[in-house]
């Protein structure tokens, strides 16, 4: 069973989707929420018993099959983490808090889903799971827009001060492949750009994708 390497630390809407997409290119299989819906040895609901429990917790069961967890829900659970596995390496992702507090408010705040059955049961599942990590938990302040920068300003230096500088790389996406490399030891692909993905206003699109991926997969069985 593969023991996480990598622990991003960052807030969701930071970069995390690119960054996941650079780590499987240069080898990882990286565990993200969007990646979640669509693997069906994924559990939404054990993540949310691990939020609200916050013992006993079989990390190495949850991340089965993936050996780098970025973005939401493993990121709020990054300094259990970080203690689980004490060789894996930190990358905290980070954008300027002005445009982070933006992009939330436009994507993950407000999920373009409702309560109704049309959505795959995969999806409804993630989206409790989401409501009780992300938007009650980990965002609740996010009506108070300075509490909420703060909040967000205060994890940042939090995650500077409790991880070795050895293990924790801080990382936006502009900076590319240079330092990501630089930081796990290896070479930069040769011919493939730095991803750029999930920009905000494409959020519903890939949203959208997604249902449309799980329900063909579901027709198939």
């Amino acid at each position: 069973m593969a023991s996480l390497k990598i622990i991003g630390a960052g807030y969701g809407r930071t970069g995390t989707l690119s960054l996941c997409r650079a780590l499987d290119i240069l080898g990882y299989s990286c565990h993200h929420m969007e990646k979640m819906l669509l693997d069906d040895s994924q559990d939404p609901a054990l993540f949310q018993h691990a939020y609200q429990s916050k013992a006993g917790v079989d990390w190495d069961h949850i991340f089965r099959g993936y050996d780098a967890a970025v973005d939401w829900p493993a990121a709020a659970f990054w300094e259990s983490l970080v203690h689980h596995y004490p060789d894996a390496k930190v990358i905290l992702t980070v954008r300027d808090p002005e445009d982070w507090y933006r992009s939330v408010g436009n994507t993950i705040h407000n999920w373009p889903m409702n309560d109704g059955s049309a959505w795959p049961e995969k999806m409804m599942a993630s989206r409790k799971m989401a409501k009780t990590i992300v938007k009650e938990g980990e965002l609740k302040m996010y009506s108070n827009k300075e509490a909420m920068i703060e909040q967000y300003k205060t994890h940042i230096a939090y995650v500077c001060s409790t991880v070795p500088k050895d293990r924790l790389l801080v990382f936006e996406s502009s900076q590319g492949w240079g330092p990501l490399c630089n930081f796990l030891g290896v070479e930069p692909p040769v011919g493939i750009a730095y991803p750029h993905l999930n920009k905000g206003g494409l959020f519903r699109e890939r949203l959208m994708r997604v249902r449309e991926k799980i329900e063909e997969s579901m027709h198939k069985k």
